[in-house]
């Protein structure tokens, strides 16, 4: 099975497995302000992190789905199919629409389609391309009946990188400009209640509109964390950037306040985008650093 359920009161959380692989090239190029010896040494706390390759990085890419008593919100879309950019530099494409017909979830059933930000590995399935009337793949919405919601600083900020660099251009000319053509995009601006107990939140850094979602029902939390912690060790060193974080003080001070919420507020599950395992806590550990412990 491709998916992964934890149930947060009235609200149920799954986990979508869009892709599984190892990427090429060394974690440590991944992030390269960590340091080197102490982020290879974390694979005995972490070996699912990492490749075959004792310097490799196994990534996993997850959407979310989550059912409420109001209705069906995704978050994220994942790598895309065949014709999206992410399939050609993650070896494969992703896998969202098969797992969605798995937990009997069609594409027209989800109202709400939430970007935690607009990394092509994020975005990369809002679009399908069926042949246009001259025979061309022609980039369509895949989720045509849903509001898909981006934070307005990450839209600005995408439209931004496409007028200098051309692979930006194509991120945003495939993946984001059909949505706008189609009338189905809301910019946002700071927090927003999506439905009792689903709340957006912003926290920048990874990106300068990275959000995340916080869920609550009869006395339960949950939180997608999107990609504000990439690796196990940013739980312990939240100062370790990521490479793909575009503002690191703000990445780290985002991965600071989440960890004294979870702090605060113990035995809250987390979803991370990357990680081995969908679900998690965050605990104290050594030195009484923060430590990520999958939940069984």
């Amino acid at each position: 099975m491709s998916y992964d359920t934890l149930q947060v009161g009235h609200i149920a959380l799954l986990a979508l497995l869009d892709a599984d692989g190892e990427l090429d090239g060394s974690i440590t190029d991944m992030f390269p302000d960590a340091p080197e010896e102490e982020l290879l040494a974390f694979r005995d706390r972490a070996p699912g992190v990492y490749g075959t390759d004792h310097g490799g990085w196994h990534l996993r890419v997850r959407a979310w789905l989550i059912r409420h008593p109001g209705g069906v919100v995704l978050v994220d879309t994942g790598i895309g199919v065949a014709g999206a950019p992410g399939p050609g530099w993650m070896g494969a494409p992703g896998r969202l629409l098969g797992v969605l017909r798995e937990t009997g979830t069609p594409p027209d059933a989800i109202d709400t389609v939430v970007i935690t930000h607009v990394h092509d590995d994020h975005i990369g399935g809002t679009v399908t391309f069926p042949l246009g009337d001259d025979g061309e793949p022609t980039p369509t919405p895949a989720f045509p009946r849903a509001r898909h919601l981006i934070q307005r600083a990450d839209w600005d900020w995408q439209r931004e990188l496409a007028a200098e660099d051309e692979e930006d251009a194509t991120i945003f000319r495939v993946l984001l400009e059909p949505l706008e053509s189609a009338g189905i995009v809301d910019l946002v601006e700071g927090d927003v209640d999506l439905a009792p107990g689903v709340q957006l939140h912003h926290a920048p850094g990874h990106t300068p509109g990275h959000q995340i979602v916080r869920l609550s029902s009869r006395g339960r939390r949950a939180i997608v964390t999107a990609d504000a912690f990439n690796h196990p060790a940013q739980f312990p060193h939240p100062d370790w950037p990521s490479g793909p974080d575009a503002i690191h003080p703000q990445a780290a001070a985002t991965r600071r306040a989440l960890i004294a919420e979870l702090f605060s507020h113990p035995g809250t599950p987390i979803a991370p985008t990357h990680l081995t395992e969908p679900f998690g806590e965050v605990r104290s550990g050594p030195g009484g650093l923060a430590t990520w412990v999958p939940r069984d």
